[in-house]
């Protein structure tokens, strides 16, 4: 009797026959094109690169990562060896940081990038001008005054009425 013990490894995770790994792209890459090698897991390298006018997103629908796959270079399946799962490349985008990119290197991107979607035209001494703040998702619905009674709840005078449940 064989007892077979799975080891975590660094670079790849196993579900089945397939294996999956985590590539880390610079927006660089994710735009122009990557190229990278793989050591697998039975020795061999592998050149991983991308097609010409490929583009990497950083999700390919809301909450969901951007993943590819390389037919054929999963694990040998259970009872026939020479079928192959796949692996599976989950890419996480890395942007640049605030402040990283210089206002020439700026206009050079808004030149060659598409047009934003909206742009307004507005006096700014007429409107209030806000900027975005860094957030946490975790916090939301735990802003504004402890109490539970909030003044702009109700459009009466004397604020909005508490709930209370019935008595039976």
């Amino acid at each position: 009797v064989f007892v077979v013990q799975e080891k975590e490894h660094d670079l790849f995770k196993r579900k089945g026959a397939d294996l999956l790994i985590t590539k880390k792209l610079n927006l660089n890459e994710a735009l122009c094109g990557y190229e990278w090698m793989i050591t697998h897991l039975d020795g061999r390298q592998i050149a991983v690169k991308s097609t010409p006018g490929e583009i990497i997103k950083p999700e390919s629908s809301v909450g969901k990562p951007f993943v590819k796959i390389i037919p054929g270079e999963g694990m040998p399946s259970k009872g026939n060896p020479f079928v192959k799962g796949n692996l599976y490349v989950l890419f996480q985008v890395e942007f640049p940081s605030d402040g990283e990119i210089d206002a020439a290197t700026i206009n050079n991107l808004k030149q060659m990038l598409p047009a934003p979607a909206m742009q307004l035209d507005y006096d700014e001494e007429e409107v209030e001008v806000c900027n975005l703040e860094h957030a946490d998702v975790k916090n939301f619905g735990k802003g504004g005054a402890s109490t539970a009674v909030n003044e702009y709840d109700s459009d009466e005078e004397g604020g909005a009425q508490q709930v209370q449940c019935a008595q039976s």
